[in-house]
């Protein structure tokens, strides 16, 4: 194992995924494979049912590579050594990029299953006929298009730039790097936030006719920058096992890490009910629609559902502060969380299709096994080919006491 130092500071350990790691790898990959031909058999099968399922899936794994890049531009910003020592993780996230490019393009295959504002003559309700016709200068195939290149054209720009000043930091130890990628990220944080907000407006929310929602995407990119986190926590604490980094991960990083998830579940807590109160109380009657399919058979238990698991068992477990410095425990809250999340997604997009009452398809597990095994592969193969630590980043050259 090789060192590199800097100045007066530590060693830092060029330490790599381990062998256990390519085993996983190479097992998300075939798992992913395997559920690939089973969505080529469900979209043979029944169209609208394997795109409904797979809309769900692209958009819970590619939460992680959107939630990866913001969570980078951010801490480039505001500073924060919990930032520097799990940048490797949020790069590898975002680095998926291109297969999330890849997965939207197959996305638009089934355009016609998902928006309703691709066929508006053969909507059936009259009223939501109107509503799509005089959405139709925004809503139509070549601009959403145009659009989605957009958002993937400043992803990838904001995404690259990033991660190349990093990877200079790394071989030359440039003590001005850290600077010039703080002044790069400060506009990419509005400009990330605004970009994914809109692509979740015409990903998501143009699926339905009527509803409205300013809150909307917020709350979906909050819910991905939780969901970040929790993967984040998980794969560190696996992968720092037995003090590997020489004490640069322990309970000081994990309890900024804990207390960010925290805040997270906070605010996404915030938006979803701030959106609920707007809507509900004052019976607006577009806009009301989108949760009264929600709150009607079997939904109505797992709407209940979610408002325990995402909210509830979260914020009681993360109140607690030695909780937040276990590894062991802070981990199983990391795992919960990402379980939730999934959950959460599939109420927010299902019903919008299933609006006859609670339901699940055989190509819900074929699309969340398909995309997610694939989005694992790439994942850690992004995360084995470079030190797990920045190499000449001095916030992460001398670790911080226990006690601090």
């Amino acid at each position: 194992m090789s060192t590199h130092t800097h100045e007066d500071h530590l060693p830092i350990p060029e330490i790599r995924l381990g062998r256990t790691a390519g085993t996983v790898e190479r097992i998300s990959g075939v798992i992913g494979g395997l559920g690939a031909l089973l969505c080529v058999a469900g979209f043979f099968y029944n169209r609208a049912e394997f795109f409904q399922s797979y809309l769900w899936a692209f958009l819970y794994w590619g939460g992680f590579t959107l939630g990866g890049l913001g969570i980078l531009v951010l801490n480039n910003t505001v500073g924060g050594r919990w930032g520097v020592t799990t940048r490797r993780y949020l790069e590898a996230a975002m680095r998926t990029l291109p297969f999330l490019a890849v997965m939207f393009v197959i996305l638009l295959i089934g355009m016609k299953e998902i928006y309703p504002w691709t066929h508006i003559d053969t909507v059936a309700n009259p009223i939501s006929q109107a509503i799509l016709r005089h959405k139709a200068p925004y809503l139509n195939v070549p601009f959403f298009i145009i659009r989605a290149v957009i958002y993937f054209s400043v992803w990838s720009f904001w995404g690259y730039r990033v991660f190349k000043m990093s990877d200079k930091q790394d071989q030359t130890g440039d003590p001005t790097l850290r600077e010039r990628m703080r002044r790069f990220s400060a506009p990419g944080c509005l400009v990330v936030t605004l970009t994914v907000t809109f692509a979740y407006i015409d990903w998501i929310l143009s699926a339905d006719a009527q509803f409205f929602s300013t809150i909307y995407g917020a709350m979906l990119l909050f819910g991905d920058v939780l969901q970040t986190f929790a993967l984040v926590i998980t794969v560190l604490i696996l992968t720092s096992k037995g003090d590997r980094f020489g004490g640069r991960i322990n309970a000081v990083i994990l309890h900024d890490l804990g207390n960010l998830m925290f805040a997270f579940t906070i605010f996404w807590t915030y938006l979803s009910v701030s959106q609920l109160i707007i809507v509900w109380p004052a019976n607006l009657p577009q806009e009301l629609g989108w949760y009264l399919v929600r709150v009607r058979g079997g939904w109505t238990v797992l709407a209940a559902l979610i408002s325990l698991i995402m909210f509830l068992i979260p914020f009681l477990g993360l109140l607690s502060q030695t909780r937040k410095r276990d590894p062991k425990r802070l981990i199983r809250i990391a795992v919960w969380i990402l379980c939730a999340r999934a959950i959460d997604l599939f109420w927010i997009v299902e019903p919008t299709f299933r609006t006859n009452g609670f339901a699940v398809y055989w190509t819900d597990f074929a699309a969340f096994i398909g995309i997610g095994g694939i989005w694992l592969y790439f994942y850690l193969g992004q995360l084995r080919r470079r030190p797990l630590l920045p190499l000449r980043d001095a916030r992460v050259m001398n670790p911080l006491p226990e006690a601090a």
